[in-house]
C-alpha cells in the first residue's frame, strides 16, 4: 500500500509511476493477441497515448428502464452505437444481447468490449442480486468482442463463490487472446455501512482485480465515506475498541487522513490524492474510473473530474449516461472536449520499443 506522504498532485510524476503497454507486455508476457487488442484501445482509438475513454451501455440490464426517458432516443442501443461511431472513443462496451442484435451497426474498426454477465433491477425489497453469467466467452467472441467484461462484487456474502466464476472467465478469455475488463465494485452488508464507493472499498476492488489477473479494472470515482462514524469505527481504534480492519492491519487507519472534514466540500487537490492512492495500488494493471452520477453541469463537472482522474495518473474513464444520456450533438461536443483534455502531452504514456513505434 503506498505511503500517504508519497501521494502526488503533479500529473507528470504520477504518470511516470504508471505502467505502459510495453512494461505490462514485457513483465506479464501478455502474448501478441492481447497486446494487439490493448494497443488498439489505448493507442489507436479514442484519445490514445496510452489512455482510454470508453462508452458503455448496460443500463437496460443493470439499472432498469428509467434512463430511456431522458430524451427521445435515450436508452436506444442504436443511438448509443451511433454516438460511438460518430464520436472518438477507445471502445464501446455492450451487454451480450445488445452486442449480438446490433453488431452489424457498429463501425468495424471500433473496439468492442462485451459484458458476459449482469443482473436485473428488481427493487429494494429483494436482496441485492449477485452477478450471473448471461453468456460464454466464446459467444461474446462470435459477436465480435475485442475484450471480455464482467463485474465482481467484492464484500458480499458470496464473494468467495463468485471468485471461482470470474477466475474461470479470466482464464478462458486469456486463452482466447482477449483482454479482460473487470467492473470491480463493493457490495454487501459491510461495504453498505461504510459506503460502497468509499476509498477503502474502491482500493479493495482494485487490489482484487490485479490479484485475479485482469488487464483493466474499472472502479468508481471514490466518494467521501457515507457514514464517517462507521468508516472510522472499522478503520481505527475508538475508545479501546479495535475496528475489524484495524485489528487485522492497523496501518489502514491512515486512510482517514484522506477523508474530508466536510464531505460536501472536498478540494480538487484531495480528490487527486485519493485517486493517486488508487493509481498506485495495482502497478501492472490499467485503471479507468466510472463516469459518476448524472451531473447537473456536465460541461463543468465531467471535465473537472476527468482532469482529476488524469492528474492522478490513472489511465482514463468509461463514461455512459453523462454522454449518451443527452442529445446527440451535445454528447458529441462533450466527447470532443474530454478527448482534447486527455490528449494533453503531460498524460502521454510513450512507447519506445520498435514493435510499437515501427522505428528500427
Amino acid at each position: 500500500m503506498p505511503l500517504l506522504k508519497d501521494l502526488q498532485t503533479n500529473p507528470q510524476k504520477n504518470v511516470a509511476k504508471r505502467p505502459t503497454l510495453e512494461t505490462i507486455a514485457r513483465d506479464g508476457n501478455l502474448g501478441r493477441a492481447r497486446t494487439a487488442e490493448l494497443y488498439n484501445m489505448f493507442y489507436a482509438h479514442g484519445p490514445g497515448q496510452g489512455t482510454m475513454l470508453s462508452l458503455p451501455f448496460d443500463q437496460l440490464v443493470e439499472h432498469g428502464i428509467g434512463h430511456t426517458l431522458k430524451w427521445e432516443r435515450a436508452g436506444d442501443p442504436r443511438a448509443v452505437i451511433e454516438l460511438a461511431n460518430r464520436g472518438n472513443f477507445s471502445a464501446l462496451a455492450l451487454s451480450i444481447g445488445q452486442a449480438e442484435k446490433y453488431q452489424n451497426l457498429i463501425r468495424p474498426d471500433l473496439p468492442l468490449i462485451i459484458k458476459v454477465d449482469g443482473h436485473f433491477l428488481v427493487g429494494k425489497e429483494v436482496a441485492y442480486p449477485r452477478q450471473s453469467n448471461m453468456a460464454t466467452v466464446e459467444r461474446a467472441i462470435a459477436a465480435g468482442a475485442n475484450a471480455i467484461g464482467y463485474t465482481f462484487y467484492i464484500g458480499g456474502e458470496e464473494t468467495e463463490v463468485d471468485v471461482e466464476r470470474i477466475a474461470e472467465l479470466t482464464d478462458v478469455s486469456h486463452r482466447h487472446g482477449k483482454p479482460v475488463f473487470m467492473w470491480a465494485y463493493a457490495r454487501g452488508p459491510l461495504p453498505g455501512k461504510m459506503g460502497v464507493d468509499c476509498l477503502y472499498w474502491c482500493a479493495q476492488g482494485i487490489s482484487a482485480a490485479e490479484s485475479i489477473g485482469v488487464d483493466v479494472v474499472k472502479q468508481k470515482y471514490p466518494a467521501p465515506a457515507k457514514d464517517r462514524e462507521a468508516y472510522t469505527k472499522y478503520l481505527s481504534d475508538v475508545d479501546g475498541k479495535k475496528g475489524y480492519f484495524y485489528e487485522n492491519m492497523p496501518e489502514v487507519t491512515s486512510l482517514l487522513e484522506l477523508e474530508p472534514d466536510d464531505p460536501s466540500d472536498i478540494s480538487y487537490e484531495l480528490h487527486v490524492k485519493r485517486l493517486n492512492f488508487l493509481a498506485q495500488l495495482a502497478p501492472n494493471t490499467f485503471k479507468i474510473m466510472s463516469g459518476g452520477p448524472k451531473f447537473k453541469d456536465p460541461q463543468k463537472d465531467l471535465v473537472e473530474t476527468t482532469r482529476a482522474v488524469m492528474d492522478s495518473g490513472n489511465e482514463g474513464r468509461i463514461v455512459g449516461r453523462n454522454l449518451w444520456g443527452r442529445p446527440m450533438e451535445e454528447a458529441l461536443e462533450l466527447n470532443r472536449v474530454i478527448v482534447d483534455l486527455m490528449r494533453d502531452k503531460k498524460y502521454e504514456r510513450k512507447l519506445t520499443e520498435s514493435r510499437f513505434t515501427g522505428k528500427y
